[in-house]
């Protein structure tokens, strides 16, 4: 029975009349004589603190309390606490078998690595050398337009002297000089020339990607069937064979490569993703061949998140496919500029067999010829066109300086979804492991190892033991009169005859269902001073302090008569020769505990009472609710 119906049971106690006991008690009382009252059956009135509040009972938790699930389906391999067990922020409590999402964080790692493979080949393509060379080349064009524009004005001046010449050999030193530049912009470009390896990288990746579909494809089709056929076991052993010849022609390739003397290491770097790539696409069809069996019995979550391997791999083969056109068209521009160079180095070789003949000629005679003029003026024609060219091949520069930004910032992005993509792939482990989320106590282990658990199964119950709360109901004629930090009494099933001092911590404001079906409030109160053995679950009733009168007058609730809307007590006075009269006195009375009344008026300290109304319901001659003594 809770504190707060004793007040209704003493109401009743009044209307249990016995007559035998009615007068044996008055009779008792009216005799005069103390010694017919037992010290126990008064009370002295004194002055008390007086507390009003409401009684709840609840169960007894841990304030900090966790349900832990795993985030995936899978088998435990390893369970790491038991019951009781305290644990730290971060602990890993149990393990989920991960090496399916194992394969997918190596797979996102191969394709970020051809992604950075892609970019580095990307930004090989020499922009700044091609423009230089292209602006050396306008440059050596308009030095051949000076000296040819020279020449004929010098032999229309007639001008046959020792400066025309010096200024033939200086034509001829000027055409030597533009060939060795020539000659060394071919052999740059030719030096540096990826465009080859770039079409070779992006045609691999076109083939694993499309495998890649294949495979994700199949494994859905088998997650999908109920039997797996024998159709796509073939289909499996199909693709493990293909995945096998991958790997080995990327050995092969990387082999011979590292066999050339010429090969740099950025090429060796490349060729080893492709086999890194092949190898993790071969792992991968050999577990879908593997798990070829198993499958059937996949789980729904299995097929969505195959589904969207599917959609993934469908991606990655329009990428692969969008850089395999790119790097076509970026082999095709790199052929034009090595032709343009190889261009430029047979003009520039033109032009110093024209000088050398030119001075040749002047050299051995100084009489001009009536073809003269026309060669000459040919000249100056073949200069001008050939710096018409070098300015046309600059102008156009802008075309593929604009066009290989455009194949960076492809670069650029693939490689931002690839380390994206890695970072998600990486997070999905975290699903397959439970952590402790902070300092606390293991309260229930519910798996063992070899079990299977899904998103739906509390594996771990953990909880911070250091404080507890009494969580409880209230109704709503007593919601309003509740506050947070109210001072409450807590009693414990476990612990008889102890009391707890606690506040209230929490108060809800939305109606629920309780475990009883009841519509009330939810209420949590914060023990002050627990005790160390507490466990989760316990039972316990708790009396919240709603207002306290301090210092004042009060008699025993049980004391109280009350009739007509008005309250009495018995007075006790004792008179001389150890007699005692009972007199029934009206009081006026203030605030109302479960223990205690407040008397405001009709008792003064030090007065004597009875503790406890004699059991009445008529009026009996000599009783002392008669009227007189």
């Amino acid at each position: 029975m809770n504190k707060g119906s004793r007040r209704v049971m003493a109401g009743l106690a009044l209307v249990a009349a016995v007559a035998v006991g009615l007068t044996g008690c008055l009779g008792r009382a009216g005799s005069g004589g103390t010694g017919d009252i037992s010290p126990d059956d008064l009370y002295v009135v004194e002055t008390r603190d007086v507390s009003a509040g409401t009684s709840v009972s609840g169960t007894v938790h841990p304030a900090h309390l966790a349900s832990l699930s795993v985030l995936a389906q899978g088998t435990v391999t390893a369970v790491n606490v038991v019951e009781g067990d305290s644990v730290h922020k971060g602990d890993v409590l149990v393990q989920v078998d991960d090496r399916a999402q194992q394969n997918q964080v190596a797979q996102a790692e191969s394709r970020y690595r051809a992604a950075v493979a892609s970019l580095g080949v990307t930004r090989l393509s020499g922009l700044s050398q091609t423009k230089a060379q292209l602006q050396s080349a306008l440059t050596q064009a308009q030095a051949q337009q000076v000296s040819a524009q020279v020449n004929l004005r010098n032999f229309t001046d007639k001008d046959t002297s020792a400066l025309q010449i010096s200024n033939l050999q200086e034509q001829v030193a000027n055409a030597e000089a533009s060939l060795r530049s020539a000659q060394n912009s071919l052999k740059s470009l030719q030096d540096y020339d990826t465009s080859a390896l770039q079409v070779t990288v992006a045609d691999f990746s076109v083939d694993q990607a499309q495998l890649s579909l294949q495979m994700a494809q199949t494994r859905l089709a088998v997650l999908q069937s109920r039997d797996v056929t024998t159709a796509q076991l073939a289909q499996l052993q199909s693709q493990v064979s293909q995945a096998k010849i991958g790997l080995d022609t990327a050995k092969l390739n990387l082999k011979e490569a590292a066999q050339a003397p010429t090969t740099s290491d950025d090429r060796l770097a490349i060729l080893q993703e492709q086999v890194d790539q092949a190898q993790a696409t071969l792992n991968l069809a050999q577990l879908n061949l593997k798990n070829a069996s198993a499958d059937s019995r996949a789980s729904q979550s299995d097929i969505d998140l195959q589904r969207m391997q599917v959609q993934s791999s469908q991606v990655s083969l329009s990428n692969a496919e969008a850089n395999y056109q790119v790097a076509v068209a970026g082999a095709a521009q790199k052929k034009l500029q090595i032709a343009s160079a190889q261009e430029q180095v047979n003009q520039a070789r033109s032009a110093l067999t024209i000088a050398q003949n030119n001075l040749a000629s002047t050299q051995k005679t100084n009489d001009a010829r009536a073809n003269d003029l026309e060669t000459l003026n040919a000249q100056v024609k073949q200069a001008d066109a050939a710096v018409a060219l070098a300015q046309s091949n600059l102008s156009a520069f802008a075309d593929t300086e604009q066009r290989t930004t455009l194949q960076l910032q492809s670069a650029q992005e693939q490689l931002n979804q690839a380390t994206l993509a890695l970072s998600a792939q990486k997070l999905l482990l975290d699903n397959y492991v439970i952590t402790a989320p902070w300092d606390g106590t293991v309260l229930a282990v519910n798996v063992n190892v070899g079990d299977m658990v899904t998103p739906q199964s509390i594996v771990v119950k953990m909880g911070q033991t250091s404080t507890w709360n009494v969580e409880a109901y209230v109704d709503e004629v007593d919601i309003l009169n509740i506050r947070n930090e109210q001072e409450a009494q807590v009693t414990i099933d476990s612990y008889p005859d102890q009391d707890f001092a606690g506040k209230v911590s929490y108060l809800g404001r939305t109606l629920v269902r309780t475990p009883e079906g009841l519509n009330a409030y939810a209420l949590k109160i914060r023990l002050t001073t627990p005790p160390a053995t507490l466990v989760d679950g316990m039972s316990g009733d708790a009396t919240i302090i709603l207002s306290t009168a301090k210092g004042v007058l009060a008699v025993p609730v049980e004391s109280l008569l009350i009739e007509g809307g008005k309250k009495y007590v018995t007075l006790v006075k004792a008179e001389a020769g150890r007699t005692a009269t009972q007199t029934k006195t009206e009081i006026t009375t203030g605030l109302e505990g479960d223990e205690y009344v407040e008397v405001t008026s009709g008792l003064k300290a030090g007065d004597t009472i009875l503790r406890q109304q004699p059991i009445a319901t008529t009026t009996i001659p000599g009783s002392p609710f008669s009227g007189g003594n």
